[in-house]
């Protein structure tokens, strides 16, 4: 029998995590998974427990998770933990099982004396698995994690003596056609890495548009010359947008940071706006996603939207390409052009679920001149600094000239090139492979398909960020997340 010992601690997935690691990488699964515990750590517990059921059933295997009575310890009494330990491993090894001690979890006290007990009652195995950037990814999932933010030792790298378990390879299930979500393309890029492929090609059917290495970075070549179909894909330049709505960064975009905390030091309360181009960019979630917009895990400012910006969105998103078989499944689906405001319309969806205020001056202008007008209006109306972001140089120039009265006016200038490569993060890079599929209405990614569009795909679809993944053979990651 496998047997796998390990402490719980005050983060459920540092527990689970090794575990999987072991089930996913090296298919080593146990029958029995052995948890010590304390009163401290009892809902830790139970989460524990329910992840190790949703491993078994995603698996199809079958773990017994031990957790009685006789598995807890009082963590005021360290020489209790060790003797508890000790004697469990001893049991374990006497009755002629494989044993694996994972010290990832738990106190430093609780690792090292876990450590002592393993090797001194001769478990098979000790792990430890790694975590890069804690303070960034502690509490998550191990298939939500960069691959290159985690490494699990082994007994040999811990110890200086090798570990007696024999591990085995990763194992292929059949392809699989699923639908996932865009955060969870973060399992798409970590099952390339453990699969070695650190370079791969991104393609709309045979023509590729850029190539991708997978370091502790991103990174990402764009071609130098991509002549993607216009009215199926909407050409080079829906690649460009879709990138920049992705991974691309802002050359300016210390001066944003720097015009915030400027506008927070003036004591008037804060807003943050955008024309229509910034939510089509995704620039809100790029500032959720900005450590330096947070003081004690709160956003320093709110939001705001103008009513004209909803009115642009939804005019754009309800453009269709022509009911034609020859289009395949692309006929009487969104032109790219409307993909692209979809979007737009989801960081507006998630502005609203933030709780951000609508702006509307009730003028009958239109376009450019009315989003200026909205927000002038509600900074007036508010007393308060409003900050509209736009990477459009015409907008710019409207607000610009009404600039006053609370209306601060901030245009982001991208940094993008044809030929060039672009560095960033692996969200970064796990956000562009849905803009691009999503954009242009398919993508392939090395020997996989993304599919943006598909007959059947609805609003709450778009809402959700939901791609279809072609020919996965790792479809059981996915029914862990």
């Amino acid at each position: 029998m496998r047997a796998y010992v390990t402490v719980v601690g005050t983060t459920p997935e540092a527990v689970f995590n090794p575990l999987w690691y072991l089930a996913e990488v090296y298919s080593w699964i146990p029958e029995r998974v052995y948890l010590l515990w304390n009163d401290d750590v009892t809902e830790q517990l139970e989460l524990v427990k329910r992840l190790i059921g949703k491993l078994s059933e995603a698996y199809r295997v079958s773990i017994e998770v031990i957790a009685d009575e006789g598995m807890s310890f009082t963590e005021e009494d360290p020489v209790q933990f060790r003797e508890r330990a000790g004697e469990l491993i001893r049991k374990l090894k006497a009755e002629g099982h494989e044993v694996v001690v994972d010290i990832t979890p738990g106190r430093k006290f609780m690792s090292a004396l876990l450590l002592g007990a393993a090797i001194s009652m001769g478990a098979d195995e000790v792990t430890y698995l790694h975590l890069g950037n804690f303070r960034r990814y502690a509490g998550r999932l191990l298939f939500e994690v960069p691959m290159a933010e985690q490494r699990l030792f082994r007994r040999e790298e811990l110890t200086g003596r090798k570990g007696a378990l024999k591990l085995g390879r990763r194992k292929k299930d059949s392809p699989k056609s699923l639908v996932v979500s865009r955060e969870n393309l973060m399992a798409l890029l970590n099952s390339l890495y453990l699969d070695g492929q650190r370079r791969f090609r991104l393609a709309v059917r045979s023509e590729e548009i850029a190539s991708v290495k997978l370091g502790e970075r991103a990174r990402i070549r764009v071609g130098e010359y991509i002549t993607l179909d216009r009215e199926l894909h909407g050409g080079h330049s829906m690649v460009k947008e879709a990138i920049i709505a992705g991974m691309g960064s802002f050359r300016n975009w210390d001066g944003l940071k720097e015009e915030v905390k400027a506008l927070l030091h003036s004591g008037r309360p804060l807003y943050i706006g955008f024309d229509t181009n910034a939510l089509l960019f995704r620039v809100p979630s790029k500032l959720l996603a900005e450590n330096d917009f947070y003081r004690n895990g709160n956003l320093v400012f709110d939001f705001v939207y103008s009513d004209e910006v909803q009115v642009e969105i939804g005019r754009q998103v309800n453009e269709k390409l022509p009911f034609d078989r020859e289009l395949g499944f692309y006929s009487n689906q969104p032109t790219p052009r409307a993909r692209l405001a979809s979007l737009g319309r989801v960081e507006l969806y998630r502005l609203r679920e933030m709780g951000a205020e609508r702006a509307d001056s009730r003028r009958g202008e239109r376009g450019d001149t009315k989003i200026a007008l909205d927000y002038k209006s509600f900074a007036e109306e508010k007393d308060a600094n409003v900050l509209v972001i736009t990477l459009d140089d015409r907008a710019y120039a409207e607000m610009d000239a009404l600039r006053g009265s609370g209306l601060v006016p901030f245009r982001l200038e991208w940094d993008f090139s044809f030929g060039g490569t672009i560095e960033g993060t692996w969200e970064g890079l796990r956000d562009t492979l849905y803009t691009l599929a999503s954009v242009l209405g398919e993508l392939n990614v090395h020997t996989y398909k993304l599919y943006g569009l598909w007959h059947g795909k609805n609003s709450e679809d778009w809402k959700r960020e939901m791609v279809k993944l072609n020919g996965f053979e790792y479809g059981r990651i996915f029914r862990v997340l």
